[in-house]
């Protein structure tokens, strides 16, 4: 294969292949299960790490080659081959299947697609677990690292590194096939896999830890990964549809969700000229195609959002919808979260006392243990009520538990703006 001979710093490569990690990771060890075995899972998965690996040192002295994922898929093959060769010496009954190892073809883009829209299915098959299903899930295909997943899921990173150690296991055992289910089937499981994929969404929309408010990379793995279940006729449901205008509507808003230095801008005050127009467009189209779309949460999610979109201001923004429509979707859902979001249209609607009573009754669930997000709200509610103190103590704990440096500023220069008019 010819190389491009480009000189790259030490930290351009590690970019590369960290993209690569996210966008390629799991469509090679999707291609590698299916060729060998999905009780080689864990073998490819090394495997695929280990050409990444090898790519950061070759790549690094200029040696880019033309086809990055061909080299990737290659390198990470042979590897595999030869782990599976040094097993066979050691297990004679294992047999490995027959294929041209000196020259393997790349599939075609649509038999990519193919096998990871399979592998999502293999790893969402109700032989595992949830837990397994959704972690195997963000591991292989969403490329999250074990930390990342720890955080999306608001978990101990050495449970959630035991918990991929046994799916993995689990997943060998059952030895599952890498297809696509009878059409009864495929809803159950897509159900499973579009959680899956609006978690790594969510992750990169509002980074739960780290030094970014957004990783885009990370949106954008997830819509690819939507976008793949849209393009083939029998995952093409409308709750695929409904989710991917959510995720257009919210990714609508990057530009203005944080300013030049990377630091938050609140709702209120973000600069709506510059919100995305075709990213608005194309969710509205999405959701002309839906059904009644009511009995539909990523449908209701996505028309609160569309409502957001369409407010020409924060004033005018018509809280007394988006208040219904949360009511409707906790009443689907009873999903805590969903409670904690319709504090502020509640607020806004009949009033900030109105809204610390609704907090008070969610304030102590499980899932908000160590969580920013209470305090936060709680602190806003009390600015609206002009209890300066009070807020000042809540955005203070607030600062204290949340995981995201810019987050953290962004509340600590709204705590600063409260004592600097207290003063005389």
């Amino acid at each position: 294969m010819r190389q491009s001979l480009i000189i790259m710093t030490e930290h351009s490569v590690n970019k590369l292949v960290d993209h690569f990690f996210r966008n390629e990771f799991g469509k090679a060890v999707a291609l590698l299960t299916s060729k060998f075995g999905t009780q080689y899972l864990e073998a490819a998965e090394d495997a695929v790490q280990e050409a990444l690996t090898k790519a950061m040192q070759v790549w690094g002295y200029g040696q880019i080659p033309d086809n990055p994922t061909g080299w990737v898929i290659r390198v990470a093959q042979n590897k595999l081959i030869d782990h599976l060769r040094k097993l066979q010496r050691v297990y004679y009954a294992t047999q490995l299947p027959e294929t041209d190892y000196e020259s393997p073809e790349l599939p075609s883009d649509e038999q990519f697609k193919d096998e990871m829209i399979k592998m999502m299915f293999a790893c969402c098959n109700p032989k595992l677990s949830t837990e397994y299903q959704i972690i195997l899930t963000l591991k292989i295909l969403g490329g999250l690292s074990i930390r990342e997943i720890s955080s999306a899921l608001l978990k101990k990173e050495e449970t959630i590194a035991k918990s991929y150690t046994r799916a993995k296991k689990r997943f060998k055992e059952i030895n599952l096939k890498l297809e696509i289910p009878e059409a009864e089937e495929i809803q159950n499981r897509l159900d499973r896999i579009l959680k899956i994929v609006y978690l790594l969404f969510n992750e990169g929309y509002k980074s739960t830890e780290g030094e970014q408010l957004i990783r885009k990379e990370l949106c954008e793995e997830a819509m690819r990964l939507n976008q793949l279940l849209l393009d083939k006729l029998e995952t093409n449901s409308q709750s695929c549809r409904a989710l991917m205008a959510l995720m257009h509507f919210q990714v609508a808003r990057f530009d203005a969700r944080v300013d030049r230095n990377g630091n938050s801008v609140s709702l209120e005050t973000q600069d709506r000229s510059i919100w995305d127009q075709q990213h608005i467009l194309l969710g509205n189209r999405y959701l002309t195609t839906i059904e009644d779309g009511m009995q539909n949460t990523y449908f209701i999610q996505a028309a609160i959002n569309g409502i957001h979109c369409a407010a020409e201001t924060y004033a005018s923004t018509n809280w007394t919808y988006i208040l219904m429509l949360y009511n409707h979707l906790y009443n689907l859902s009873g999903n805590p979260i969903v409670a904690l979001n319709r504090i502020i249209p509640i607020s806004k609607v009949h009033g900030a006392e109105l809204g610390l009573l609704e907090l008070e009754k969610i304030k102590d669930h499980e899932c908000f243990k160590g969580n920013y997000l209470i305090s936060a709200t709680e602190a806003e509610l009390l600015i609206q009520l002009k209890r300066t103190d009070q807020a000042v103590d809540k955005l203070a704990l607030a600062i204290d538990l949340c995981k995201n440096i810019r987050e953290k500023d962004f509340l600590r220069v709204k705590m600063n703006r409260i004592c600097d008019n207290r003063r005389p």
